[in-house]
């Protein structure tokens, strides 16, 4: 059992180690507007979940570059189930950050969107 725990926290992480390295990287990457298209009440993922809130908003989204459509989902904060159900409305503008040379590849950071939504983005 203890090599079960072992491997789980290894495991996490490497996956918080690599969103960290994402999430650095990103800063340098260029902002855009976009319209959020798609909401979602999930389960709260390992690094958000928290006692007593175990919900997240996962919103998608798009936006429009040199004439061609991109997208991908972030998530909130770990949430109570009927505060996700209440915010998880409407088509608010979200600043998403993509890469230049690929912009299928995006980042949502919390700092980039501390008054655009009705609540805390987790950097994804």
């Amino acid at each position: 059992m203890a090599g079960i725990f072992l491997v789980d926290s290894i495991r996490l992480w490497l996956h918080r180690r690599n969103r960290q390295k994402k999430l650095q990287l990103a800063q340098s990457w260029p902002v855009i507007a976009a319209e959020v298209n798609h909401w979602a009440v999930v389960q709260a993922d390992e690094e958000a979940n928290a006692f007593g809130v175990p919900f997240q908003i996962e919103a998608g989204f798009h936006f429009r570059l040199n004439g061609e459509y991109y997208g991908g989902y972030f998530r909130s904060v770990a949430l109570a189930g009927g505060e996700a159900e209440r915010l998880a409305k409407g088509t608010p503008i979200v600043n998403v950050r993509y890469n230049p040379a690929n912009p299928d590849a995006v980042a949502v950071l919390a700092e980039d969107n501390t008054s655009s939504l009705p609540f805390k983005v987790f950097s994804s």
